[in-house]
């Protein structure tokens, strides 16, 4: 067995890309959970969505052209998603203008997921364009401020895996289920809840069988301070949404794989975790290696949290400093629990 270099530091200062590829991986079955979409439905849009017209336009934009190119900006960065594409449409003139709107060629480019997840949601008059690159430009879990990975579809914030399935904030359930147990019509209920999401066919669960899919959620803390602000519930119903048994996939419904882009440095992120972890928790079990386990670092995370993972060290070390295969635990070589994937990507 090769023993771990006493020198760590230097060793993450000369040789990080080296030590990324051997000592971590990216959970891809995390990404395949949540709202995904197939590779091949991505790639008939993205042209469209980021080049505008190949020849020049011949109409104009009425007294809209009139604007200064800051004032038109200023207006399209405060459109709803949904109008925003709709504005685009107008005429070759919009499509040139609405391209040319810097945050929307990052988010047209880098965060299609949150783009395509809002508008198939139903979600996309409640947000603009800023909002989705505001996420888009931060790695920190809105929550705990870890690395997130995900984008909360309700709120259009950034958030972790591990938040995301723990966290009351990203507390959802059925406008049925909510009337039942808050002992409110479900007419009244959808009038004065806020946004309803509509759900998409997805994996939703590490299992075999697919997960039951309700065909509306609402998110439970926003729609619970609406009802109560109305007058329209009491502490009772409050009372009986907090002990509700969950659905646990049902918050999976409601989020999607959201990359991080780099302003500094122009590079994306989509988060990897540890292969050491893996490693003690094969050897150890317990809830808190589980934990560590399936957590998510920003490369600069790993890079710190590689110092103090001796499993990761020692990856390291059998790896001769990236220079030969090493044995690496089933999971990691998996990417993640799914096994078999279609020629698209996404689990058969």
């Amino acid at each position: 067995m090769n023993s771990i270099p006493t020198d760590i530091g230097t060793h993450v200062e000369k040789d990080a890309d080296a030590i990324i590829r051997v000592c971590s991986y990216h959970r891809r079955d995390f990404d395949l959970v949540v709202v995904r979409s197939r590779p091949h439905d991505m790639q008939s849009v993205q042209t469209s969505l980021q080049a505008a017209f190949g020849t020049l336009p011949t109409a104009n934009l009425g007294i809209f052209d009139h604007l200064p190119l800051e004032l038109m900006f200023l207006v399209l960065r405060n459109l709803d998603i949904r109008s925003f594409f709709h504005f685009r449409q107008i005429n070759r003139r919009a499509r040139v203008l609405s391209t040319g709107l810097y945050e929307y060629q990052l988010v047209s480019k880098h965060g299609l997921e949150g783009l395509r997840g809002l508008l198939r949601a139903g979600l996309a008059h409640c947000f603009t364009i800023v909002d989705l690159y505001r996420p888009l430009v931060t790695d920190k879990c809105s929550t705990c401020s870890g690395f997130g990975g995900f984008l909360f579809l309700f709120t259009a914030e950034r958030c972790c895996f591990d938040c995301l399935q723990s966290s009351a904030h990203y507390r959802v359930l059925p406008p049925s289920a909510f009337a039942k147990l808050a002992h409110i019509s479900p007419g009244r209920l959808l009038h004065l809840s806020g946004p309803t999401l509509q759900t998409v066919p997805g994996t939703y669960n590490m299992m075999d069988t697919p997960a039951r899919r309700p065909k509306h959620l609402i998110l439970e803390e926003k729609a619970t301070q609406m009802l109560l602000a109305a007058k329209a519930i009491n502490q009772d119903a409050t009372r009986n949404l907090r002990i509700r048994r969950e659905q646990p996939e049902q918050r999976l419904m409601a989020a999607t794989a959201y990359p991080c882009y780099s302003l500094e440095n122009a590079k994306l992120e989509r988060g990897v975790s540890c292969k050491g972890c893996q490693v003690r928790l094969e050897l150890l079990r317990g809830d808190s290696h589980l934990l560590a386990r399936d957590r998510t670092f920003s490369t600069q995370g790993f890079l710190s949290h590689f110092t103090a993972c001796v499993e990761a060290q020692q990856i390291w070390a059998e790896s001769e400093e990236g220079t030969r295969p090493v044995n690496e635990p089933e999971l990691t070589r998996r990417c993640g629990y799914f096994t078999p994937f279609a020629s698209d990507g996404l689990p058969r």
